[in-house]
């Protein structure tokens, strides 16, 4: 039996689509052979339960509906009345937090210091993939093609804005520097719609970023699933966007047009698409089920982002599986990873040495 933690939630702008994708792995769990435990964290508490499985109790979250928990080492713990009472081993992790502290490298950091293998890439590809300019940056290096770009904060987004119109020109592309799902994205055509569009980015990161929007660009993304020593890649998706931009309504809504699956692009485009996607995935050593997301205009492919924790864990870009053996396929690839720590204990004799200046 594999005991395994469902991690999602976090404090996030991504909180909402963390949860759908839960709630949605929670509905295709395998039932044998391994044991499903949700963890939702939520205002910096951790929490579990049968009801996590509902979507109606997280509006509003009741917490006291809830079992509080925590994680130490290899063990899930139950809190009650400020003790801990050991609740089941953990033999890996499923993180499905979209986001902030989940997708930065922050939870992959807790879990490798607690020893806990998870089915996703590690500190360094979570890190860098949710920096957009550090990912653009590292993709730039390896040769992998991205549109022109550059960064901004509050104290120098004036002359910022002023250095992209006359270095990159209009219509620029103003995003938070890190954040995902097209929150705070905007098109802006004057200087006065940058000032508004890196206004509303600056409500979701504290850094910007703004790049060359290329109006006839086509999104196209390619999902990568790395299990074992055994990488597979997706054919090319092409999303669908209502406007100028790919927008979270586009994604998410309920009215959201479908994507185009395969994309209807020529042979040798989706083959170089897939070179580009095992130099990247290389590149940006990823790990489990990640997203690469890609920008084709005038007969270029540009690299955009990096997903190291995709929507729905890119599930449906892989329909070979079924949901519960698309489940059971990377918390059992996990699991099989073992749980030994990472670091190397090394005894340098410093510690027996008398210290200088001492008796």
């Amino acid at each position: 039996m594999i005991n395994c933690v469902l991690i999602y939630g976090f404090d996030s702008p991504e909180h909402d689509v963390s949860v759908v994708t839960a709630t949605e792995i929670m509905k295709n769990a395998p039932s044998r052979g391994i044991r499903l435990y949700p963890v939702y964290v939520r205002g910096g508490a951790w929490y579990t339960g049968a009801a996590l499985s509902d979507l109606r109790n997280y509006s509003p979250f009741e917490p006291s509906a809830h079992r509080a928990v925590k994680i130490a080492g290899r063990t899930l713990y139950i809190e009650k009345r400020g003790k801990l009472k050991a609740f089941a081993p953990i033999d890996c992790a499923l993180i499905a937090a979209h986001g902030g502290f989940g997708e930065n490298g922050a939870l992959q950091g807790f879990l490798d210091v607690n020893g806990i293998p998870y089915c996703s890439s590690g500190v360094f590809s979570s890190a860098v993939g949710m920096n957009k300019a550090a990912a653009k940056t590292l993709a730039r290096a390896a040769g992998i093609p991205v549109a022109d770009w550059m960064t901004a904060t509050r104290e120098n987004i004036g002359e910022k804005l002023v250095s992209a119109a006359a270095e990159i020109g209009y219509p620029l592309m103003i995003k938070p520097l890190s954040s995902g799902s097209s929150l705070g994205i905007s098109v802006a055509h004057s200087k006065g719609e940058a000032e508004c569009a890196a206004e509303k980015a600056f409500g979701f990161s504290d850094e910007v970023i703004i790049e060359k929007y290329l109006p006839d660009a086509v999104d196209i993304n390619v999902a990568v699933l790395k299990t074992g020593e055994e990488i597979r890649f997706s054919r090319p998706e092409r999303p669908i966007k209502s406007g100028e931009i790919l927008s979270f309504n586009d994604k998410y809504a309920p009215t959201a047009r479908a994507s185009e699956f395969p994309a209807d692009i020529p042979p040798e485009k989706e083959a170089e698409l897939i070179r580009l996607t095992e130099r990247s995935a290389k590149t940006f050593q990823t790990d489990g089920a990640v997203r690469f997301d890609y920008l084709l205009a005038d007969d270029k492919i540009y690299f955009n982002e990096l997903n190291t924790v995709p929507g729905s864990l890119a599930a449906y870009l892989f329909p070979e599986y079924k949901p519960t053996e698309y489940i059971r396929l990377i918390i059992e690839t996990a699991a099989a990873k073992g749980g030994a720590p990472r670091g190397v204990d090394y005894d340098t004799g410093l510690l027996r040495l008398k210290p200088k200046g001492r008796r």
